[in-house]
């Protein structure tokens, strides 16, 4: 697969003319004479902006290059490539997308291998899950698409777990009874939550008896990652990179916000690229 990394590295040339020279950061050019297009693998040679041409590889023409015909967001590289991947038919090979900045690229012959899923371990409510939502936003603008991943939720949905004797962490959740708004006076209470919420009932109940459901994706056993993952976890020592179930994944604090879990989107894609 070809799949420049940079706007930079693609030229587009209108009036094709031999011999012309080429901007130093061209690596590809995309050059229209009249109905035809052909795409070329350019290498340079001189210095200033302005540079000759030494080597030029012709990669796709004609009937095998296709424009996509929406403008799309030109950052998202995993989405690009899905959608190669379909009109990449017969003797198309190479799709050329267009930005709503007027910028271009194209992807030659889609690999989807060199897409990376990424599992998002996480709960409900909120409904959409925290991380399901943040991630979501991140790919819409752009600011995450250069890291070739798509992304699948498994969420588990608390509400499965409501009764009479049940308490819950925190009254946000809205889900019923919590140990932080309501008194425990079931004779034998159900605690659905995280390690924090059992100390925190031990240290209100002391020795009470009680069952407990652990519902973190990091030291539970309700959401085991099949894969590469990201989730989120209340005990801030636990951020950063991990290895779970022989998988790796990387964990944010249960507050963090957009930046930080972009922060650790990357360290997961630098991990991944590190072990291949």
């Amino acid at each position: 697969m070809i799949f420049p990394e940079d706007y930079k590295q693609i030229g587009v040339s209108r009036e094709p003319r031999h011999g012309d020279p080429v901007y130093f950061a061209t690596k590809y050019l995309i050059s229209y004479d009249g109905n035809e297009i052909s795409i070329y693998r350019i290498e340079s040679e001189g210095e200033g902006f302005m540079r000759r041409a030494k080597h030029v590889e012709l990669l796709s023409s004609g009937e095998e290059i296709a424009e996509y015909p929406e403008i799309v967001n030109t950052r998202n590289r995993a989405h690009l490539i899905r959608l190669a991947m379909d009109i990449c038919r017969g003797d198309v090979n190479t799709v050329i997308f267009r930005g709503p900045d007027e910028h271009v690229t194209f992807v030659h012959d889609p690999d989807p291998g060199a897409i990376t899923e990424i599992e998002i371990l996480d709960v409900q409510p909120p409904e959409p899950p925290w991380l399901v939502y943040v991630i979501e936003r991140l790919e819409e603008c752009g600011i995450i698409g250069d890291l070739t991943m798509s992304f699948k939720p498994r969420v588990l949905d608390l509400r499965s777990f409501k009764g009479d004797d049940v308490y819950f962490p925190c009254r946000a959740s809205g889900l019923g009874r919590s140990l932080d708004a309501d008194r425990v006076m079931a004779a034998m209470p159900k605690i659905v939550g995280c390690e924090i919420s059992r100390e925190i009932f031990r240290a209100v109940y002391g020795g009470r008896a009680h069952r407990f459901t652990n519902i973190c994706p990091v030291s539970g056993d309700l959401l085991i990652p099949e894969g590469p993952f990201i989730t989120r976890c209340c005990r801030s020592e636990r951020r950063g990179l991990i290895r779970l179930h022989g998988h790796t994944g990387v964990v944010v604090h249960w507050g963090d916000g957009p930046h930080q879990i972009e922060q650790a989107l990357r360290m997961l894609a630098e991990s991944i690229r590190g072990s291949k």
